[in-house]
């Protein structure tokens, strides 16, 4: 009888220890294992994530971060569409390992979520017609301001003009499209995506303008799911290196420099995000 009990004993323990390392599956030694790193990335806002009319490729900012942190772990990218209100469960339920979707950095997220050290630093605008009265960012103060559902600056937004109605759309272009058929009063958006919208207009692009202050700076990083400590050291190591070599810098310059129709300037570094 005692020796059937310590048997028992013995199958429940080695039951349990299973369950446990199940639980706490290394996630970066499954990458290596597979040979592929699952990237969430978006197709529907240049220059970060979009389709290449030519070649019908998904390319972008975010999708060569993808690519680069692949290639330092050591295994393939494999990217996989989503949208902006799909990324976190994605991600939460292990259909992707890391998000390459101009994820921004906020308390709410991190609660959900592991961030990246920063690949990316915006600042939030807010923009109106040219030929409206407002001309200040506060101006907005309860007004109609068109977002995108489940961005960032929704938050923020809230904080900054707390009387604001906000009017959320699916994607990038149609929260941009409210303003411009006058269904908002403004859009708030990183200032990098309201001005490729903006130039998009082409000989109508000086009826948008851009309000003075910014709502705030927004870091983004690459998202990974929590309690895997080796894949995010894995993944800022990867980031850092891609800082040293010049491999970032190049990647701004591409999409986002003197190589691309925005011609902006990189004033920062891949660094830690700052969390307070």
């Amino acid at each position: 009888m005692k020796a059937t009990i310590k048997m028992l004993c013995a199958a429940s323990i080695a039951v349990t220890g299973l369950f446990v390392n199940v639980v706490h599956a290394d996630e970066l030694a499954d990458i290596k294992a597979r040979g592929t790193l699952i990237c969430g990335v978006l197709s529907n806002l240049p220059p970060f994530g979009f389709q290449d009319p030519d070649s019908r490729e998904v390319v972008g900012y975010d999708v060569d971060f993808c690519k680069g942190v692949a290639k330092e772990l050591g295994v393939k990218p494999e990217l996989k569409v989503m949208s902006l209100d799909s990324r976190i469960p994605e991600l939460t339920q292990g259909r992707v390992d890391i998000l390459a979707a101009v994820l921004g950095y906020n308390p709410q997220r991190a609660q959900q979520i592991t961030f990246s050290k920063a690949y990316f630093v915006s600042q939030q605008v807010m923009a109106a017609k040219a030929s409206s009265p407002y001309k200040h960012r506060d101006d907005l103060a309860g007004k109609r301001l068109s977002t995108i559902k489940g961005s960032s600056n929704i938050p923020v937004i809230q904080r900054v003009l707390p009387t604001a109605q906000l009017v959320s759309y699916d994607d990038g272009p149609s929260a941009f499209m409210a303003l411009v058929q006058n269904k908002v009063d403004g859009f708030v958006l990183s200032e990098t995506l309201i001005r490729r919208f903006i130039e998009k207009l082409g000989p109508n692009a000086n009826q948008i303008a851009i309000l003075t202050p910014a709502v705030g700076t927004e870091y983004w990083g690459l998202g990974m799911k929590k309690d895997e400590p080796k894949l995010q050291e894995a993944v800022n190591n990867a980031l850092d290196n891609m800082e040293k070599s010049g491999q970032s810098q190049q990647i701004f310059e591409k999409w986002l420099g003197d190589k691309s129709t925005l011609k902006m300037a990189r004033s920062f570094k891949t660094e830690s995000i700052p969390t307070n």
